[in-house]
């Protein structure tokens, strides 16, 4: 994929990523059974100084080599190359780089950077390992920003509640990195990188948050509206075609 897609990044033309998250654990990069189970894409703006994510739901409806299938399975059949060439048709937009990282990888990413502050929209207790969350800015740790992230059955909105959290915690790694003295800025980005998948070289990272760093960043966030159906027994995200298509052209 990293020869497929752009080589170079432009600091002032905007651009179209795509993040993405797996539980894939360490060892072969086979990805035969593996799933997105984070899909984020995000525009960024460098001249403007604006990033818009758009989560997309992981059991989006779509048709990958004429069958239908959920979005997150295009990263099973194709690898992150596959989950860009799907997203990217489904959203109407030229994806040109991405960003991959696994549930390990964020957990060590967050504890680098000495922990993340994050505006929990909601009080709410985490099906598994006892750990619980209070509604308002908490600081959290590798391992709590993980279970924030990971969390469905216990928040508003279930998936979307959850792809909810995840941009919140992709935001506040961002303003961590970006709160970093300006000397320290490279070394941190060269030590972060090696938790994360990427097409984009070190440079290409410094150089963007160093412009960011010059003036205030504006973040969006938002989701593709979508409505869940079942079909054989199989549950599915639908966009709301006309909300999808005009939210996307507002981005």
């Amino acid at each position: 994929i990293k020869e497929e897609l752009q080589s170079e990044v432009s600091v002032s033309e905007p651009f179209w990523t795509l993040i993405l998250g797996s539980d894939e654990r360490e060892g072969p990069s086979d990805v035969s059974g593996q799933r997105s189970d984070v899909i984020l894409l995000a525009r960024i703006d460098p001249a403007n100084k604006q990033v818009t994510f758009v989560s997309i739901p992981r059991d989006s409806l779509v048709y990958i080599n004429g069958h239908q299938q959920k979005i997150n399975a295009a990263y099973s059949f194709g690898g992150a190359s596959g989950a860009v060439d799907a997203v990217s048709t489904f959203a109407g937009v030229p994806i040109t780089h991405y960003c991959e990282v696994r549930f390990d990888g964020l957990q060590r990413v967050v504890d680098e950077l000495g922990g993340i502050w994050v505006n929990v929209p909601e009080s709410f207790d985490v099906g598994n390992g006892g750990m619980s969350f209070n509604a308002g800015n908490q600081h959290l740790n590798g391992v709590q920003a993980l279970a924030f992230a990971r969390e469905r059955y216990n928040v508003s909105g279930g998936d979307f509640g959850r792809a909810q959290a995840q941009r919140l915690v992709v935001q506040g790694i961002i303003k961590q990195v970006l709160a970093a003295p300006p000397g320290q800025l490279p070394g941190l980005v060269s030590s972060l990188a090696s938790s994360i998948s990427t097409d984009l070289s070190v440079t290409d990272i410094v150089a963007l948050a160093q412009q960011f760093q010059t003036a205030d960043l504006t973040l969006y966030s938002a989701v593709c509206p979508s409505y869940s159906f079942t079909e054989g027994g199989v549950s599915y995200a639908c966009p709301m075609f006309n909300e999808w298509r005009d939210m996307m052209c507002r981005v």
